[in-house]
């Protein structure tokens, strides 16, 4: 039975190293074996293992241990012992030279200097570059907050591996932008209303309905539909790309349109089931004699959207054949989800998106989009927002919005948003404008104490959960006499509490 990374311990205080295991190693081996963790079978041997050999220094092979462990309760195994075993190595090589023997003693001149020596010295190209500082500044913001041997200071403010090495993403050529609206209802008409394949037209409706991904879909088996107490549909499935990197039972919400091709391919599968023994429902019969089997994900594309395209003749504004991928339908399902204003941080835990911005991936929304939606959520005489400018903000807009029409009030917010800039965050956003240059206040948002972080009554449950989490690590710290450890984390506390309470004030009062 493989393990879940949900097993792994909270190593604060940890006094003997030896007793904490992890995967089929301990703590303290210079080799893990994470196998355990990864239940994909493609995955190589060689990545199954992370290992600190490389590492000669005591002090800064413990800390990358931590880091490891860590972040193998975060994100997905393989890109830990990614990290670990093609990243890092490449940094630890630049302490050798320079005679760093701790991360403590990582200072702004010292990162500096590596992104010197990387371009100059190691030759690098800028996204290995970009890769390699991106971890040290991950160890270096997790240990500060985990009171990890590292800097206490801020060394990372205006030198972050995004501002030297990140290069600037190419929307024209994002493979996973959202299909066009006018293509998209072509699309879903043929499909409900022309196309005869049943394979062909379920896996087009399933995806435009629901915003699964194409494996996903051609998982599903017979029996997946269930019905809440409430009268609500959905859909169970297992999906394996989430958050831990481990499969999960996920439950989606179908309507009437799924309900009924999916009982449209109960029925056509019905003698192929029966006579496979198998329980998916997107199988077909293989040629000659070959056994029933399940269409293949990676071949959807080329084997069913493409000839479906050709068929129906659906064109883009050039009057070319859409270029159809079958996981624009997920882009574009999540990008109607942002338009309707469902929260962010709802869109991620429903598709499993291990950060805001794999979300932010997906929408590729037009600037004017981004700034309507925002500008809605913080800006219009219903909003419902916290954060240390809250209340200049409400007061200015009040003061605006007074005596005025809907409309009126329309026009001023659409002015308003036209100056503005709003950037994603977890739990709220950030009204900083990058045309002047890079925040100065670094990570402040984290700490919820940076005036330009607001936040919006629709994150009230991730901030409720925060709190609560810090309110229990203070009690603990207080148990045991971690004076040092509470204060720090009483800091943060201060600033969340204020958030929550204006938050809960104003969703009883709209109540």
């Amino acid at each position: 039975m493989a393990m879940s990374s949900f097993s792994l311990k909270n190593l604060t205080d940890c006094r003997d190293y030896r007793s904490i295991a992890v995967g089929n190693s301990v703590f303290t081996d210079d080799v893990w074996d994470i196998s355990p963790y990864i239940l994909s079978k493609t995955t190589r041997n060689s990545r199954k293992h992370l290992r600190f050999g490389y590492i000669r220094n005591d002090h800064i092979k413990h800390t990358v241990k931590l880091y490891a462990y860590y972040k193998l309760g975060q994100i997905k195994p393989q890109s830990v012992e990614n990290y670990i075993n093609n990243t890092l190595p490449r940094f630890i090589k630049f302490c050798s030279i320079r005679e760093i023997h701790s991360f403590r003693e990582v200072t702004r001149e010292v990162l500096l200097a590596f992104a010197f020596w990387q371009k100059t010295e190691a030759r690098a190209s800028n996204s290995v570059m970009y890769r390699t500082s991106f971890v040290v500044e991950d160890i270096i913001r997790i240990g500060q907050m985990m009171d990890w041997e590292v800097p206490e200071s801020d060394v990372l403010r205006g030198i972050t591996s995004a501002d030297l090495w990140k290069p600037e993403k190419n929307k024209d050529t994002c493979r996973t932008r959202p299909i066009p609206d006018d293509v998209f209802d072509k699309i879903l008409e043929c499909a409900i209303n022309k196309e005869k394949n049943i394979l062909t037209r379920a896996g087009i409706i399933i995806q435009s309905q629901t915003g699964m991904r194409i494996s996903e879909v051609l998982s599903i088996q017979y029996g997946c539909v269930h019905e809440s107490p409430e009268g609500i549909s959905y859909m169970e499935i297992k999906t394996e790309k989430t958050e831990k990197g481990e499969p999960i039972l996920h439950k989606i919400f179908v309507n009437e349109l799924v309900k009924e091709v999916i009982r449209e391919l109960e029925g056509f599968t019905e003698k192929l089931r029966e006579q496979s023994g198998m329980k998916e429902l997107f199988i077909s019969q293989g040629k000659s004699e070959e056994k029933a089997a399940v269409c293949k994900a990676d071949r959807f594309t080329s084997r069913r959207l493409t000839p479906f395209i050709k068929r129906w003749n659906i064109r883009d504004h050039q009057g070319n054949l859409y270029p159809l991928r079958s996981h624009q339908f997920r882009a574009t399902f999540v990008k109607k989800l942002i338009l309707q204003k469902i929260p962010i941080a709802y869109v991620m835990k429903q598709y499993s998106h291990v950060s805001i911005e794999m979300t932010w991936h997906y929408l590729t929304l037009r600037e004017e989009e981004v700034r309507e939606i925002y500008s809605q959520m913080i800006l219009s005489p219903e909003a419902r927002i916290a954060g240390i400018k809250a209340d200049v903000i409400k007061g200015k807009l009040d003061a605006m919005f007074k005596g005025k029409t809907e409309r009126e009030v329309d026009s001023i917010i659409r002015n308003l948003s036209g100056t503005m800039s709003f950037q994603p965050l977890p739990n709220g956003m950030c009204l900083y404008d990058y045309r002047r240059g890079n925040c100065t206040d670094g990570d402040g948002c984290f700490f919820y104490n940076c005036p330009n972080y607001v936040t919006e009554v629709s994150f009230l449950p991730i901030l409720r959960k925060e709190l609560n989490v810090m309110e229990k690590e203070m009690e603990r710290s207080r148990m045991l006499g971690m004076e040092r450890q509470w204060q720090r984390q009483y800091v943060k506390y201060s600033y969340l509490k204020p958030l929550v309470s204006s938050l809960e004030e104003q969703a009883s009062e709209k109540e």
